[in-house]
């Protein structure tokens, strides 16, 4: 029997329903993320370590996609496990199926299921109607199933069309997307594209688009901010391997510094490089990794995108969002596509917010999924844990500039 040393260490670790419902009072956000963050919970303390034998995983899928499409003689072939994904399992596989209109079809398809634990616990319900909602509007993969219970494979998952791309051009040097470097006429070719996309995802009338696993917050309110202050806020004090004066001055600050928000929006929540996709004319042709993505104010997409932490430092001292273009640049040009008017004192009140997230999913959660072995990528997890506490300086500096 493991020994703790604290009380509030052995709940974190050992969940007992009383502290669990205590968290979910006490912290509340959306309805579907309370359901993914409790399900952790209620698993940690069962739940063995994130296997990494997917010997069935042939079988499991063949006798689902069965299910999924009403044929017997559909054709599933070239299963394999992509590497990276830092948190969700990835495989691509190629099927063959009948299509609706009397065709046969053969589709290469790529698979995301969650591990054990996560980097990031998230619906993959969300995930798939947020893909539907952003097809036709922005580049993304077609989801074709999602099962958000996991029933036929062990964890849930989603299906969708596998677009081929360039994620990290060559020599870009970073397997986490972070601090990619562009060469400048790439560089010059896909930055007014990035800012595009961003300022269309803002833009689009999202409540019309069948978003029905996420919450609706009201104009000229608190609800959007208060929720995903809530979200990281519990995760923070779900994950936590100890405590941080830091961190929980920041939430602190960010609840007593909390403003309405006027026109809530999607909001893509990790908008950068390594999340999106070129093909070799040099045009994005896929956002990527929609997980996070929730309606709030769109300052927190900028302030995030700009992060400097997630940046790309040069030569000259500066750094570039996402490898790309300026600060100055990026803010610049999202105001001109998109018409929106960037507020410097809530852009400051996310810069803090974004600082505040890297620390809770890299410091908190990230040493949780390692060190309890509930995921397939522990390395990367330890690696993230010391990367966390860059931000964790850094959130200190913005705090004693805001006080």
């Amino acid at each position: 029997m493991r020994e703790y040393y604290t009380q509030t260490l052995k709940n974190r670790a050992q969940p007992g329903d009383a502290w669990i419902e205590s968290i979910r009072q006490q912290f509340p956000t959306e309805t579907t993320l309370d359901e993914v963050l409790t399900k952790k919970l209620r698993n940690r303390s069962k739940t063995a370590e994130h296997k990494t034998d997917f010997s069935d995983l042939e079988t499991r899928l063949f006798a689902y996609l069965k299910k999924a499409t009403g044929q017997d003689d559909i054709i599933m072939e070239n299963l394999h496990r992509l590497s990276g994904g830092a948190s969700k399992e990835q495989f691509t596989f190629d099927l063959t199926w009948n299509q609706e209109s009397g065709t046969r079809n053969s589709e290469k398809l790529i698979l995301r299921m969650d591990p054990s634990e996560s980097i990031v616990e998230t619906h993959r319900l969300r995930e798939s109607q947020m893909l539907d909602a952003m097809w036709g509007e922005v580049p993304v993969p077609k989801v074709h199933w999602t099962d958000p219970v996991g029933e036929d494979l062990g964890h849930p998952f989603l299906i969708a069309g596998f677009l081929e791309g360039t994620v990290q051009p060559e020599g870009g040097d970073k397997a986490s997307g972070l601090g990619m470097f562009f060469e400048p006429s790439l560089r010059l070719d896909l930055k007014e594209q990035f800012v595009q996309y961003l300022a269309k995802i803002h833009t689009i009338d999202w409540r019309n688009k069948g978003l029905t696993s996420y919450d609706s917050p009201r104009d000229n309110h608190l609800e959007a901010n208060e929720w995903s202050l809530g979200w990281w806020e519990r995760v923070w004090h779900e994950d936590a391997v100890e405590a941080h004066p830091i961190v929980e001055n920041a939430a602190a600050w960010l609840r007593e510094n909390m403003q309405t928000v006027e026109k809530p929006v999607i909001v893509h929540g990790d908008y950068r490089s390594g999340n999106f996709m070129y093909s070799d004319d040099h045009q994005i042709n896929a956002v990527l990794d929609w997980e996070l993505s929730h309606i709030g104010d769109f300052h927190e997409d900028l302030s995030y995108t700009t992060c400097q932490i997630l940046g790309t430092p040069m030569d000259d001292g500066s750094v570039l969002t996402s490898g790309l273009l300026s600060k100055n640049e990026f803010l610049d040009k999202y105001q001109q596509y998109s018409g929106n008017t960037v507020d410097p004192k809530r852009l400051f009140y996310f810069d803090v917010f974004s600082y505040y997230k890297v620390a809770v999913i890299s410091v908190a959660t990230s040493s949780r999924a390692a060190y309890g072995r509930k995921t397939h990528l522990d390395a990367m997890m330890n690696l993230l844990s010391g990367f966390g506490y860059t931000g964790v300086s850094a959130l200190q500096r913005l705090l004693d500039q805001g006080s």
